[in-house]
């Protein structure tokens, strides 16, 4: 079992939080559609399989940012031992019930509720740009904090020419980061984490994946 410590943030951590309040918000309203429309796992099943491969059997893992828990679903099936974490309370909702015998919690990953070295290996698919960037850093950070020695980040993110607010539909508003691959990789060499294999797709817009291992 991962021991779960609490986890706290700074004031004005909690004072910028009144920005992600718009995006979560949005995230717990649209649940049901979001689940709906990201319910397949073949879009990521390349990228688990590859995570898989490079992870010990029975993993100790972290999905951050699980959302409906589609992912912890597949990775559990494979006989790792999942927690997941989200900000949206509907999408946790939603994740408990999906997967029953998995950890879902609560948590923000500028300060997640782990100790050091708790997970082999940790998902973060769709998340860090919806960060603004000045708190990227301390978000990846927190990843090489929680991470083994040994253990394997997959991050991806939205490549986008602007920040801002984006629609989705006429209710489902998200914030997205500017951010680039150099950017990313920047972020990553910072957080001491090495950057082992990135891909890129293109779906309904431009996708990086980067799977990374600590470096120190």
């Amino acid at each position: 079992m991962i021991k779960i410590i609490p986890a706290g943030l700074l004031e004005e951590d909690q004072e910028a939080d009144q920005f992600y309040r718009g995006t979560i918000a949005s995230y717990d309203r649209c649940a049901a559609r979001y689940a709906a429309l990201n319910d397949s796992i073949d879009e990521v099943k390349d990228l688990l399989t590859f995570f898989d491969e490079h992870i010990p059997c029975g993993a100790s893992l972290l999905d951050v940012g699980c959302g409906h828990g589609r992912d912890v679903e597949y990775l559990s099936s494979l006989g790792h031992l999942v927690y997941g974490v989200d900000r949206s309370e509907k999408l946790l909702g939603m994740a408990r019930d999906r997967v029953p015998k998995s950890h879902f919690l609560e948590g923000d990953v500028r300060a997640l509720p782990f100790r050091d070295r708790s997970f082999d290996g940790l998902w973060m698919n769709a998340v860090l740009h919806h960060l603004v960037p000045p708190h990227m850093p301390r978000s990846l950070a927190e990843c090489h904090r929680v991470l083994k020695p040994s253990g394997l980040l997959f991050v991806s993110v939205h490549l986008d020419d602007s920040s801002g607010w984006q629609a989705k539909g006429p209710d489902f508003v998200r914030y997205y980061a500017r951010i680039s691959g150099t950017m990313l990789t920047e972020l990553l060499q910072n957080a001491n984490l090495t950057p082992v294999r990135t891909t890129s797709r293109s779906a309904e817009s431009r996708w990086l994946h980067c799977f990374a291992r600590p470096s120190s």
